[in-house]
């Protein structure tokens, strides 16, 4: 594989996972709760929870103006710590090989990937220095939990569920556009365990098997 392609799978760290099937469907009682907890008790209780992580699949698409793409796709496993201002970031391949890991701590970024490793204080520059590609990698830790990461986010509900169904960003004067499937409740939260995470040129699938709130 071509170095450039292969480190397109960085991309998919950030994603804040054509992938379906991955989510069991919720229960009666997450039915319920998802209806019974508004968008506001739900937005004050994520934005209190600052330990989590999550499993799941990730694909990559990059799009290109004749119509044809480049797909690539693993297993993801990222766990934040905002308190600590940690995280960590593992990409396995379906062989169960590792392709990439990340470690943050506060400012200071390490990406071991291809048996080398980078290091940054900017982790958007160094996945742009690896790609030639931006993301928006803090808003992605809002954005995956149906949180707006900046004021001028907007986050369409759905009337009947108080659930964010898509959120709109312009951020760094970039469109970008997140919607939100297939909902299950986790330690009390109703969660979306689908999305597509679209700007121009780049189209990022997640699928979350499960989330962790507690830790």
């Amino acid at each position: 594989m071509a170095k450039h392609s292969y480190y397109l799978f960085i991309l998919l760290t950030l994603s804040s996972t054509i992938l379906s099937g991955c989510a069991t469907k919720p229960s009666k009682d997450s039915a319920t709760l998802m209806i019974q907890q508004s968008a506001l008790q739900r937005a004050t209780l994520l934005t209190q929870i600052k330990q989590w992580h999550l499993r799941g699949k990730i694909a990559f698409i990059e799009q290109y103006k004749d119509h044809k793409s480049k797909r690539e796709s693993a297993t993801i496993a990222w766990r934040v710590n905002e308190t600590e201002h940690t995280q960590e970031l593992n990409l396995t391949s379906y062989l169960g090989i590792n392709v990439l890991h990340l470690t943050s701590e506060h400012n200071q970024h390490l990406i071991k990937v291809a048996g080398k490793e980078y290091r940054a204080n900017n982790l958007a520059q160094l996945i742009y220095s690896l790609t030639g590609l931006t993301l928006p990698t803090k808003a992605l830790t809002f954005w995956l939990k149906g949180l707006a990461y900046q004021s001028t986010d907007q986050v369409k509900l759905s009337p009947i569920t108080q659930l964010p169904v898509s959120l709109t960003s312009f951020f760094d004067k970039v469109k970008w556009q997140v919607d939100y499937g297939k909902y299950q409740v986790f330690d009390g939260v109703p969660m979306a365990t689908q999305f597509t995470i679209k700007k121009e040129g780049l189209l990022i699938k997640i699928a979350i098997k499960k989330w962790s709130l507690t830790d």
